[in-house]
């Protein structure tokens, strides 16, 4: 049976081998600085120090926060990198102002934390303040020109920071190791880092007080100084404000990322989690191309399939303790027994996503009612999906459906629930209209279960040739996709087909087989630091 593949190899660094065979990102994507030979093996000074920012890890289940967890424990994990991590908030705090050479101060770093878990709140103004007065605070506090940072103490350490930041990617065997790692808090931002950017663009960036480290690896574009001999490394995910703007919140969103963008120093590098996103990432800032690589998102060990493991939740239970509350007909949130919790009996098909426009709600549920109607009225649709903006287009689609019981809309699914949920499921659809990166249906094939995705490049250069393609735009194209996976003649076959050309897929995206692209370009880095290898272009296009 495929599902006792052993996905979960040692690392070489570990002592183990590198999986042979993983597919062109096997090794880092990097142009020779010079010809081959004249540049011999690094000889490490000492460990590569990495500060990581995890100020999106509170964000939520998968996406961003579950690539910075990733890279954190990835890191972790490598011989030769001592990993740390910045804990910055979000919103606009009300916090006391760190100073250089402060003496630890619990309740201060705590409070740094708290205002993580808030995630983008901002703070609440009296109501006497009048709104100038407010921007006028915000104003001062977005002018202060540098930001230190104070070590988490031990007390802090319990069971806050692993809630708050890890808990819902990495599993709790890894728990002691994670909290063992140094931590430090800063007062600084990210929506006042946002805020120079905007309103005071003619202003230097702020500066980040850090110490005793190499490298900090931001999650997301942040222009601020860092002190001499220490290099800002950028992971990018995607340019959708600017490429999609009619699926966020406000037109400036878009051009707040391209100015974060380009407000990071020139010798920022950019780690781009697919060729699509560098490509997105040089239409905004054509400087960057000989400066930005491609490493992908590394799937969570928690999805990979254990030999041993134990059977989790069945998917009733699941669908009992997960369901959402905001569209739920009556009998649900009465208690009452209600025709959704019949859902495991009959197939269904799974979506796993935020609410957003960009995710094409509206187009999958025309394309799955299409298919009830004309081939499987019995087939249920189980839609994975925490709150996110503008949700009023998928909310209206969804409405009747989940008022019937053929639609079960589910919140904060952990990553074993989902993947009970993914065995379960007859498909999974991720028909979006445009990805930087598409960690589900990646999940959803480690999990067996066999997928149909909206046909991007992007989702042609992950998967390959172990998944169906369907254009997002076209319901009827969508439907006919799904139909063909899971009630035609051929359906079982083509399944078994798709399911066994997904090993080669899943290996390029295992843990160990991305944290050695990591290692590879932290020793490039370091070559050029210590003069070993010259600066110069770090990657060539895909």
């Amino acid at each position: 049976m495929h599902a006792k593949v052993a996905y979960l190899r040692p690392l070489s660094r570990f002592g183990g081998p590198v999986m042979p065979d993983a597919g062109p990102l096997a090794t880092p994507r990097l142009k020779p600085a010079a010809p081959a030979g004249s540049v011999g093996p690094l000889r490490r000074e000492g460990p590569h120090r990495v500060m990581v920012d995890l100020s999106h890890a509170a964000d939520g289940f998968v996406g961003i926060a579950q690539d910075i967890r990733m890279i954190f424990a990835m890191l972790d994990r490598l011989g030769g990198v001592a990993v740390s991590g910045l804990l910055m908030p979000t919103g606009r705090h009300d916090l006391p102002r760190i100073e250089t050479g402060r003496p630890p101060d619990p309740a201060l770093a705590a409070g740094v934390l708290h205002w993580m878990a808030r995630n983008w709140s901002d703070m609440d103004y009296p109501r006497v303040l009048g709104r100038s007065l407010r921007r006028l605070i915000e104003l001062r506090r977005s002018l202060r020109g540098t930001h230190a940072l104070v070590p988490m103490p031990d007390v802090d350490r319990s069971g806050a920071i692993w809630r708050v930041l890890f808990g819902k990617t990495l599993g709790p065997e890894l728990r002691a190791r994670i909290l063992a790692r140094g931590f430090m808090a800063t007062d600084l931002s990210v929506l006042r880092i946002i805020d120079r950017a905007n309103y005071l663009p003619f202003l230097r960036p702020k500066t980040l007080a850090v110490q005793a480290c190499d490298f900090v690896l931001f999650c997301m574009p942040r222009p601020v100084r860092l002190p001499p001999g220490v290099r800002q490394l950028v992971r990018f995910h995607d340019a959708v404000p600017v490429t999609d703007t009619d699926t966020v919140s406000h037109w400036r969103i878009g051009m707040t990322h391209q100015r974060l963008v380009r407000g990071c120093d020139p010798g920022t590098v950019f780690i781009c989690n697919s060729p699509q996103s560098r490509e997105d990432l040089i239409r905004l800032d054509p400087t960057r191309a000989e400066r930005s690589v491609v490493i992908p998102c590394a799937l969570p060990w928690s999805i990979l399939p254990r030999a041993g493991a134990a059977p989790g939740l069945p998917v009733p239970a699941i669908i009992a303790a997960r369901r959402s509350q905001r569209l739920a007909p009556p009998a649900v949130v009465a208690g009452e027994a209600a025709p959704a919790e019949t859902a495991a009996a009959a197939p269904y098909l799974l979506t796993v996503s935020t609410l957003e426009p960009r995710k094409n709600y509206p187009g999958l549920i025309r394309a799955w009612e299409r298919l009830a109607s004309r081939a499987m009225p019995d087939l249920r649709l189980v839609v994975v999906a925490n709150g996110g903006w503008r949700e009023d287009e998928a909310l209206t689609a969804m409405r009747p459906h989940v008022a019937s019981g053929r639609l079960i809309h589910l919140e904060g699914v952990p990553a074993d629930e989902l993947r009970a949920l993914m065995r379960g499921a007859a498909c999974f659809v991720f028909p979006s209209f445009n990805e930087g990166f598409g960690y589900p249906p990646l999940e959803a094939l480690a999990a067996g279960c066999p997928v149909v995705v909206g046909d991007l490049p992007v989702m042609r250069w992950m998967l390959g040739e172990a998944a169906l393609y369907a254009d997002p735009y076209d319901p009827e194209h969508l439907a006919g996709q799904i139909e063909r996976l899971v009630c035609r003649p051929e359906a079982a076959s083509l399944r078994a087909e798709l399911l066994g050309r997904r090993h080669a897929v899943i290996e390029r995206f295992l843990p160990e087989t991305v944290a050695e692209l990591w290692a590879g370009l932290l020793d490039r880095l370091r070559g050029e630091a210590v003069g070993r290898a010259p600066a110069g272009a770090l990657a060539a296009p895909w």
